[in-house]
This record gives C-alpha cells, sequence and structure tokens, in this order.
C-alpha cells in the first residue's frame, strides 16, 4: 500500500486520481458512458485492481444516475463495465480481504420510481456473473435497496449490511417505512456463510429506520459503529451545523459483532447528504 495515492469520486465529475499525496490529480474516468461516482473501492490483495459503483447515492434531487459497476486491473488506466447495468444508484463496494475476483456491491436503486435491481449483490468472478444475496420481499423488493455493505476483514464470511428504502418525488421525499406503506423492511443485518443465510440484528437498535452508515474497526472486528438516522427526529439546526437531533436514531456501537449495541450519540449527519460514519483504523475511540 502506497498511502500518497488514492482515488476520489465525484458526484457528477468522473473520478480524479493523485499519486503524490493531493498534490496533482489526475482524471482518469473521462471516457465511459456516465460520469456519476457512488463509490470506489480497491482490492486489499492487489492495489492494482480497483471497483468502482457508478451513481451517486445521495437522496437529494439533484443527485445523478449510473450505470453499474467498473473494474480496473491496471490501477485506472483501463476500465471495463461488469455489470448491473440498471442498478441506478451504487452506495458502497466491499471486497474479499484476499480475492479481488470476490466482491459485494450494495445497489440502493434508482432514486426517483421503484426498479428491481436493487439490493445486495455478490460476484465470485470479477462481475462476469452477479448474485442477489440479500433484498426485500415482494412487493417491496422493488422500492428496498442495500444503503451500505463492510466485511469482517479476519473472517470475510461475515458481512454486514444495510437495507433501506427510499424515493423521491418532485413535491416530496420518502424514506424509511414511509416508502413501503408502513411495513418496517430497513435495517442492519449480517450474514456468517458470506451471504447465503442473514438475520436482522435489532438488540439496542431503533426501528423506523431510514438511511443507515457502517463501519467494522479492522483492529478487532467486534466492534462496529453505526450511524442511523429514523423517522424520528427532533429537527435540525439550520444557524448552525447542517445536522439532526435524532429523537431515536444517531451513533450506536456494538462490542460483540453486532448482537448487542449501545447508543453513543443522538447525532445523525444529514442522512440525505451524507449518512456514512467511520472509525480509525487504529483507534477505535476516533470516529469520522
Amino acid at each position: 500500500w502506497n498511502p500518497t495515492t488514492f482515488y476520489v469520486g465525484a458526484g457528477m465529475g468522473g473520478i480524479f486520481k493523485t499519486t503524490d499525496g493531493g498534490v496533482s490529480f489526475q482524471a482518469i474516468f473521462e471516457h465511459e458512458a456516465v460520469a456519476s461516482i457512488g463509490d470506489i473501492a480497491i482490492a486489499p490483495s492487489d492495489p492494482k485492481v480497483v471497483w468502482v459503483g457508478t451513481g451517486e447515492a445521495n437522496d437529494r434531487n439533484t443527485s445523478t444516475w449510473g450505470n453499474g459497476v467498473y473494474r480496473s486491473t491496471d490501477a485506472g488506466h483501463r476500465w471495463v463495465h461488469v455489470g448491473l447495468a440498471d442498478s441506478r444508484v451504487i452506495a458502497r463496494i466491499a471486497i474479499h480481504p484476499a480475492d479481488p475476483r470476490t466482491a459485494y456491491v450494495a445497489a440502493v436503486g434508482d432514486l426517483w420510481q421503484p426498479s428491481a435491481e436493487r439490493g445486495l449483490y455478490k460476484t465470485l468472478d470479477g462481475g462476469t456473473t452477479w448474485h442477489k444475496v440479500l433484498g426485500a420481499a415482494p412487493p417491496y423488493d422493488t422500492r428496498v435497496g442495500a444503503g451500505d455493505v463492510a466485511l469482517d476483514p479476519s473472517n470475510p464470511n461475515i458481512v454486514y449490511a444495510v437495507l433501506y428504502a427510499r424515493q423521491r418525488h418532485i413535491w416530496s421525499f420518502e424514506a424509511g417505512e414511509a416508502a413501503t406503506d408502513g411495513h418496517d423492511e430497513g435495517g442492519i443485518f449480517k450474514s456468517e456463510d458470506g451471504g447465503a443465510t442473514w438475520h436482522k440484528l435489532t438488540n439496542g437498535l431503533p426501528n423506523h429506520t431510514e438511511r443507515i452508515g457502517l463501519s467494522v474497526y479492522p483492529k478487532n472486528p467486534s466492534i462496529l459503529y453505526a450511524t442511523v438516522a429514523t423517522s424520528n427526529t427532533a429537527g435540525r439546526g439550520e444557524t448552525g451545523p447542517a445536522v439532526s437531533k435524532s429523537l431515536t436514531g444517531g451513533v450506536f456501537r456494538s462490542d460483540d459483532g453486532g448482537a448487542h449495541w449501545r447508543r453513543m450519540s443522538d447525532l445523525v449527519n444529514r442522512p440525505d447528504y451524507a449518512g456514512q460514519i467511520r472509525v480509525d483504523p487504529t483507534n477505535d475511540q476516533r470516529v469520522y
């Protein structure tokens, strides 16, 4: 790994790469069919393998869409489209720590209307074939997408994923149960067999969830953080930081792989813009 090399994805402007710690950047995604970027992931076992999910994953009425997943095996010099062309928006890609051809893709789906290609997808062959491993049951499978995914780096068969429903109209925005006729289809789910089976994590977490962001502490993967938006908010601070104080959501932490959670804060960082959380890789007390 080279810490002076990193990639920046823009909501409407493609991908930029630096090899000198940000002194200079080069545009490397200028010849593809779309320019809206949802996520970039580098294979832990081979930094030349870079995966890109297109489609801005935020919920604003100015958010743009993509056409699926791209993959490069030469650090971004050439890109190959590898599927999920109808997903419209991809929020996160998680790559197997030892196999750069195995990846999970969290497809949120079309922001503006029901769409079929939503949920968590898995590939074992570099994107040649995809299998949907997590999603809502009909009739809500076209409304509920996957909003985030994270792997346990010490045991990649342990997968955490988020289901999240949202739909924007010209006149309004619906999220969570408001987008699924009052049914609670969202939340955090865990698999211990590489996505074959799943169970919902509930102990200490709120109901009525909307957008959720996940982070696994690499030094001790039993420690998880989540930022959880719910339909119960106390309003936004319009004169200060653009944040919400949630009555039931906020920042949550688990110390036992998601079996139990405790609420650390009522802060929800404007989920329609952000909705993400990161824990420092060497200090579980430092959270962004």
